[in-house]
């Protein structure tokens, strides 16, 4: 999302250590967040003897150093009752900038939108719209006007008191109407942004207006709406808000709509004209104490469906917002629903089934229902919506015998669990029933992957546990029952991260200690290496033509970074091109639909358009630890494993946005490495 800057202008961002003395002064006492620019810590004044959020900014260059400093200023100037006070602002030689804020205790308006599961109450929202106008208003009143850029429910802090504060000045730049653009950061949030601001368009304030219209309508209707640049492009239309929630007074629908008009000069002109259409004639009555809720589940973004690619990308760099826009086309549509039979929701102690060991038949799969479309969406993302909403089943209605379980394929994942001792391969249904051991390898069997039939697995042995790499490890082979258990790939050095597709098995060698790309025929045959010269590649995963793969490289610029190659290894132009940028990135796994990657950074779950040269990167999951995410056959759910909030480590699934994250293992051993069934 970093279009338009040069990348060896950005420090390297190594987070700060806890009860690290910044400037001498500002003890760090945790991370509130970060990003591809920057990182955001709650530190304690050990001058003043309060709580501050202090702003890291990872960009070193002199330019960037002066916009910082310059903005820095105005930001320090402006006092309003509804925005934090700037402190202080330094710079650290050879380090980073950074920028020390009040800190705002309370809950930010997402995460009270995630705590209720639906929309929030017009009245309540209403208050919170009529605060952050006032603040929008101060801003854009300035001389030059102030621009947030960045408004959406994650930077409206509700404090104790139940007062709506606009945070995360990060973005804030100046507006000169003499230029085009204006001078600054270039990230946004996709689908609280404008069509303006995915490209070289001039922002304004009336930037602002749409992004606080976007986001009254997610907190209003628990949707986004559909994205900007895609409306303009005729490519997807606005649902109207009463149509998603009827309880919305007309003149708040009317008004949010013509706030999120494509063209700014069809939207409200201020954040005044904004706020008098929504309050014309309205008392707004003082806010309750808001209670303090605890964490619930993250209900699922978003994303919408891609047109068909071709083989190769030539979008130019300055597209890259469009790309945002590309991401959840391995969703397909919206999903919503459950799954059925015994399914476990996060936190649930459903009692494990019992075990049965090496049956002669494949286990038949449990059908699950489909997930069904409906209206339940969650926050920042983009989806497609239909001008005519698609009716819901009643929670009367049951899919009927013989329906395709739900994430396609035969409804099963396979992993590795330790419960017997040494970790061994598992096969349970997605409603967590019938868990079979597979193997009973003497020195313990992981990784497991599947044939592109579903009727063969590969897995990893010895495996005494989960680790990175598996030196003097082999590949073998198994049918789907467990029978037939043979040695497949056996190298001097080690053989494991196989991945399997019509195409052959990429495989990881440790040779001389290095690791490399290597492929085989599918019986394990005609070992080819693809890796050039010292590359350290790892971890492949097959587009599903079976003409590219995404490997994990630590050599090319410094760091885990997923890049792609073509099937004999080669690629276009000089180097091969990024998949991700500017992020510790491993275990790519390729959609269905090959528009997509899904990938972990920070233990964390993201996805990215696979031809997007690193821009337009989206998180998916706001819970972890989390590792070994894998798509469904449909391209619709993402399996993975997880021990978030210091739990057991489980086998999960959720929605390809992020949605409806579901436990299928609850045995207390640690399960993972999960592979979902063709």
């Amino acid at each position: 999302m970093l279009k338009g800057v040069l990348f060896d202008d950005i420090n390297d961002p190594m987070p700060l250590e806890l009860n690290t003395l910044l400037n001498n002064r500002y003890r760090i006492q945790q991370p509130l967040g970060s990003g591809g620019m920057g990182a955001v810590y709650q530190a304690h004044d050990e001058n003043l003897d309060v709580e501050v959020a202090v702003k890291e900014n990872f960009f070193v260059s002199e330019e960037s150093a002066r916009q910082f400093h310059r903005e820095a200023r105005v930001l320090f100037q402006l006092k309003h009752p509804g925005l934090p006070s700037v402190i202080d602002h330094f710079t650290l030689p050879d380090h980073a900038q950074y920028l020390v804020m009040d800190y705002i205790e309370g809950q930010d308006a997402r995460q009270i939108l995630d705590q209720t599961g639906g929309p929030l109450d017009q009245a309540e929202v209403m208050r919170w719209a009529k605060e952050i106008l006032e603040a929008l208003q101060y801003l854009h009143t300035r001389k030059p006007p102030i621009i947030h850029r960045d408004l959406k429910p994650a930077n409206i802090k509700i404090t104790p008191a139940g007062q709506a504060m606009l945070v995360d000045f990060g973005l804030a730049k100046e507006f000169d109407p003499t230029k085009s653009t204006t001078v600054g950061a270039k990230a946004f949030t996709p689908g609280f942004a404008p069509p303006e601001q995915y490209g070289q368009a001039r922002t304004d304030p009336r930037t602002d207006v749409y992004a606080l219209g976007a986001t009254l309508y997610n907190l209003l209707t628990h949707r986004l709406p559909a994205d900007g640049l895609r409306r303009a492009m005729g490519k997807e239309q606005l649902i109207p808000v009463r149509e998603l929630n009827p309880a919305v007074s007309p003149p708040v629908a009317a008004a949010i709509e013509k706030a999120t008009e494509v063209k700014p000069d069809d939207r409200f002109q201020s954040a005044e004209a904004f706020s008098s259409a929504l309050f014309a004639g309205r008392t707004i009555l003082a806010p309750p104490p808001r209670p303090v809720v605890p964490s619930a589940t993250l209900v699922g973004e978003t994303f919408p469906a891609l047109p068909a690619r071709p083989r190769r990308s030539i979008l130019p760099y300055v597209i890259g917002g469009v790309l945002l826009l590309a991401l959840g086309g391995g969703a397909g549509a919206l999903i919503s629903g459950a799954f059925g039979g015994g399914s476990s929701t996060p936190g649930d102690s459903a009692t494990p089934s019992a075990v049965s060991v090496l049956q002669p038949n494949p286990v038949p799969p449990t059908s699950i229902p489909q997930p069904t479309e409906g209206p339940t969406l969650g926050p920042p993302a983009t989806e497609i919506p239909t001008a005519e909403p698609t009716a819901l089943p009643t929670p009367s209605e049951v899919p009927t015998a013989g329906s395709t379980p739900a994430g396609g394929g035969r409804g099963q994942i396979a992993f590795a669990s330790d419960q017997t001792g040494l970790p061994q391969i598992y096969l349970i249904d997605l409603d967590g029933q019938n868990l079979t051991q597979l193997t009973m390898m003497a020195d313990g069997a992981c990784q497991p992957a599947w044939s592109p039939d579903g009727a063969s697995l590969l897995f990893t042995s010895p495996c005494r546990e989960k680790r990175e790499d598996y030196a003097t490890r082999r590949s073998s082979f198994m049918n789907s029952d467990g029978s037939g258990v043979e040695p497949l790939i056996s190298l001097v050095g080690g053989v494991y991260d196989a991945d399997w597709s019509v195409a052959g098995i990429a495989f990881t060698w440790l040779e001389n200690g290095m690791e490399a790309l290597w492929i085989a025929e599918s019986d394990g045959s005609n070992h080819q290496r693809l890796s050039v010269g010292r590359s350290r590649d790892s971890q492949a995963s097959w587009a599903p033509a079976g003409d590219r793969l995404a490997i994990m490289n630590t050599s090319r610029v410094g760091s885990q970074t997923i890049f792609w190659v073509f099937d004999d290894g080669t690629w276009e132009g000089s180097n091969p091109d990024q998949i991700t940028r500017d992020q510790v990135a491993t275990q790519p796994d390729w959609s269905p639909n090959g528009d997509l990657l899904t990938y972990v950074t920070g233990f964390n779950i993201w996805i990215v358009p696979w031809d997007g040269l690193g821009f337009g990167a989206v998180r998916i999951s706001d819970r972890g630890p989390n590792d070994g995410p894998g798509w469904s056959p449909d391209g619709r759910w993402i399996v993975f494993e997880t021990w978030r909030e210091a739990a057991n480590h489980d086998i999960y699934v959720m929605t390809a946005n992020g949605g409806q994250p579901t436990r299928i293992t609850t045995d207390p051993a640690a399960d993972f490495h999960p592979a979902w069934r063709p």
